[in-house]
């Protein structure tokens, strides 16, 4: 059981198999609908999430009610809302299934409980925190590019997988575009490379 999230962290660290067998223990599967919620602000989140299978979209509702794309996750990624899961506060994030997703997820208690129990995950934890703050920085940095092209020629060649599994409308929100002038980047890109 657990085998993507086990593999997972025999790619970060060298750990031991007694160490990966606490996983079975101390994480949980959960299986989201599409369109459910796995995190609805402003709840504290309470949870870490590791995606074994599945698209997780990141937003925060402004307050005229519209929602605003930050991120989006897909497989043997982890996703938190990360400021309210150290800290305990309301989450400012919320967290939306994209399509039926598969998750391992672990609560903060029980994620100290592990790092007390076995070192090497809290030094995975360290580098999953630092992997989550890089690309945190980076999409805040590509997403202050001036010109919607730059800000889309960025996530095309960072994430082209996200062009293939996540519906136009979450891209363009994500890109502080609407989806009509996506369109229009996509087919000037395209046919500059005709």
């Amino acid at each position: 059981m657990y085998d993507s999230l086990k593999n997972h962290f025999r790619q970060a660290l060298p750990f031991t198999e007694e160490e990966l067998s606490a996983v079975d223990h101390f994480f949980e599967e959960r299986i989201f609908a599409k369109k459910t919620m796995l995190l609805e602000a402003p709840q504290p989140c309470k949870h870490l999430f590791f995606i074994e299978k599945g698209c997780v979209r990141h937003f925060h509702t402004k307050d005229d009610g519209t929602e605003k794309t930050c991120d989006i996750s897909l497989e043997n990624q982890w996703t938190t809302a990360f400021m309210s899961f150290n800290n305990g506060t309301p989450s400012n994030l919320s967290l939306q299934a994209l399509d039926e997703t598969t998750v391992y997820c672990i609560s903060k208690e029980q994620l100290f409980a592990l790092y007390a129990l076995h070192h090497n995950f809290e030094t995975f934890g360290r580098l999953m925190a630092e992997q989550i703050l890089q690309r945190a920085t980076d999409t805040a940095m590509y997403l202050a590019a001036d010109k919607p092209e730059e800000r889309f020629q960025h996530l095309l060649h960072s994430r082209p997988e996200l062009f293939q599994r996540v519906p136009q409308k979450y891209i363009a929100n994500l890109l502080g575009i609407s989806p009509e002038s996506l369109s229009r980047l996509q087919k000037r890109i395209h046919t500059k490379k005709s």
